[in-house]
């Protein structure tokens, strides 16, 4: 009789877990749901792979003449500014045909002074002489004139006349003679014309070996910041020889690749989502600049096409490099029907959805339109208010089973 109770209790629990189990079965299994609902949507392009932070100004300086390295003054990372020297190459050679130069320059501008100095005083000598034979001419015209008249009146020999013939003779080569002067200084003339191009190509040729001596110093050609060094001191570099890159952070773009599928919908001036890996969760703004010409072989897809990204006012700083996921906002839809992107899943070329209906999972095949992560435009197969199954990770679930919802929205 003292077993009856404990007998009185195992059935008891026996039925407490038949009815639980009872419950369980027809109940079904527990899903979330979303009541579809008419709403806005938006349709992004994603890249297809992380964009990269680049400069709008990066440079490669490189070596414009061929040198040993003598100095550097910067390493990477370093910031500088529009003049400031990088390094300086030494080339002994250039120094020794610039002091040959310079010197040639000052032999030919002493040998041109010369010659100036020599035409002066040929030029003064000149016009004195033009001068004084001049009078004398002048004077013996004068005297052989009354000569002449005394002569005919008979007041004057002949012997006294034949010397005044004599005295104008001789004043008239004498004026011939101090004419031959301005031979002379045409002479000198030609002499210092040679003597100046000598002079401007002694300039020149000095001129040429200080621009390349200028050369051995490479500036920064703008504000930036040193991306890579690959000189060293002591090194010998030869012409075009890579030194130093070059970039302007304070002017940045975003490149980034898009599939070719996708490409055709891009604009420029669209507005797009950036998403640094350097900030995650965080959203900058940005916009389309540009798009370039040619699809290209990618290695995440077979083609894509590289477009460039502004963004605008980062709240935090894009250092160059950085990784950069993008995604372009290419249109928008008003007033259509919506459910969860997570939810519709496509086999075969068919998209569906599940919902419950009368207590079960009911496949429905939709037609879609635009999508983004998040939402995607239903235009055909499902109703405003059916119950979306969103919950797809739970095993089991098929066509006819039997659920229970266990959150909606």
């Amino acid at each position: 009789m003292k077993k009856w109770p404990f007998v009185a209790g195992g059935i008891a629990l026996l039925a407490l877990g038949a009815a639980f189990a009872w419950s369980r079965l027809s109940s079904g299994i527990e899903v979330d749901v979303y009541g579809a609902k008419t709403g806005a949507i938006e349709e992004y392009v994603t890249s297809v792979s992380a964009g990269t932070v680049k400069a709008r100004r990066e440079s490669t300086l490189s070596a414009e003449v061929g040198g040993r390295v003598a100095a550097v003054r910067v390493a990477e990372g370093d910031r500088v500014k529009a003049g400031d020297v990088l390094a300086l190459l030494a080339d002994p050679e250039v120094d020794r045909q610039i002091e040959a130069a310079r010197s040639d320059v000052r032999s030919a501008q002493e040998s041109l002074r010369e010659a100036e100095a020599r035409r002066e005083e040929a030029d003064r000598r000149r016009r004195a002489e033009e001068a004084r034979a001049g009078n004398n001419l002048r004077k013996a015209k004068e005297d052989h004139t009354r000569a002449a008249e005394l002569f005919r009146g008979g007041f004057l020999s002949k012997s006294d006349m034949e010397q005044a013939d004599t005295r104008i003779a001789n004043a008239e080569e004498d004026a011939r003679i101090a004419a031959a002067g301005e031979a002379a200084i045409r002479a000198i003339d030609r002499e210092i014309d040679s003597l100046r191009s000598r002079v401007g190509s002694a300039q020149a040729r000095e001129a040429g070996l200080s621009d390349r001596q200028a050369k051995l110093r490479i500036t920064a050609p703008y504000e930036g910041v040193v991306i890579r060094k690959t000189v060293e001191v002591g090194e010998t570099k030869t012409p075009g020889a890579p030194l130093f890159l070059l970039a302007d952070p304070g002017d940045i773009y975003i490149e980034a690749p898009i599939d070719e599928s996708e490409s055709a919908k891009i604009r420029v001036g669209q507005k797009t989502k950036l998403f640094p890996d350097a900030y995650l969760g965080e959203t900058f703004a940005g916009t389309v600049s540009e798009i370039k010409p040619v699809v290209e072989v990618s290695k995440e897809v077979s083609r894509a096409n590289t477009i460039r990204v502004l963004p605008l006012s980062p709240p935090k700083p894009l250092r160059l490099g950085m990784s950069v996921d993008v995604e372009v906002r290419t249109g928008g839809k008003d007033n259509v029907l919506l459910a969860p992107s997570a939810a519709v899943m496509e086999r075969e070329g068919r998209k569906f959805v599940f919902v419950v209906v009368n207590g079960k999972a009911v496949r429905k095949d939709v037609t879609t339109g635009i999508s983004n992560w998040e939402w995607t435009e239903i235009l055909s197969g499902i109703a405003p208010g059916d119950k979306v199954i969103t919950s797809l990770e739970i095993k089991n679930l098929s066509p006819g089973a039997r659920v229970g919802i266990r959150s909606g929205k």
